[in-house]
């Protein structure tokens, strides 16, 4: 089918006027679309087991974090996490996640975000963006097994508490014991799930993650 558009001189200068407010159109809907409710949450559905338990449910405040909040929104409902493996367990420290199991998924989120003012406190429970600097947060997130307060004056503003299954998160698997660093993070990102599960067999994954507004 045709429209309209399509039907006239690409050349006109009513048509450039046209595909100019289109894009300004699309770039506002855009915009609109990636902001994230006041409060909401995440499950995390995972493939431990802690007593017939295996979820971890996140709360999300946007005004704690708003640029990650919206971001972490967008992540979510496009399924980036889902089948993400749990690539770095720091015994007293943090549980890091957030590379996806795919090649493609990785490179579709690879551009960063912008840093949030550090609002929250990186308590026990609480959910951070991992950076390699300012301004580089794009999808890895750590939750905080102890208070680690010191990282507030690092930049690292929580996005969100676990409410729900931090017993869970402090049971996951930890692939490299003795290293603190986890898996090799360049191997997961451009070979993904097939690399990690025969590099270790026995890491853990999130199966599930979804918006509970």
């Amino acid at each position: 089918s045709y429209s309209f558009c399509t039907l006239l001189d690409p050349n006109t200068t009513l048509l450039k006027a046209m595909r100019s407010l289109t894009a300004i159109l699309a770039a506002l809907a855009c915009h609109a679309s990636a902001k994230a409710p006041d409060n909401y949450a995440i499950k995390f559905t995972t493939d431990i087991n802690v007593a017939g338990k295996n979820v971890i449910m996140l709360n999300v405040t946007r005004s704690d974090a708003p640029i990650g909040a919206d971001h972490l929104y967008e992540l979510v409902k496009d399924g980036f996490y889902e089948q993400a493996a749990f690539f770095r367990v720091v015994p007293e420290f943090v549980l890091q996640f957030g590379i996806a199991g795919t090649p493609e998924e990785n490179k579709k989120w690879s551009t960063p975000i912008n840093d949030d003012p550090v609002v929250a406190s990186n308590i026990a429970g609480s959910v951070s963006y991992a950076t390699a600097g300012p301004n580089t947060r794009s999808t890895q997130l750590f939750i905080n097994y102890v208070d680690n307060k010191r990282l507030d004056a690092m930049g690292f503003a929580p996005v969100g508490m676990v409410t729900q299954g931090l017993d869970v998160a402090k049971a996951v698997f930890n692939p490299t014991p003795g290293n603190p660093n986890g898996v090799d993070q360049q191997e997961y990102t451009s070979k993904g799930n097939t690399w990690i599960k025969e590099a270790y067999p026995n890491i853990n994954f999130i199966t599930n993650a979804t918006i509970v507004e």
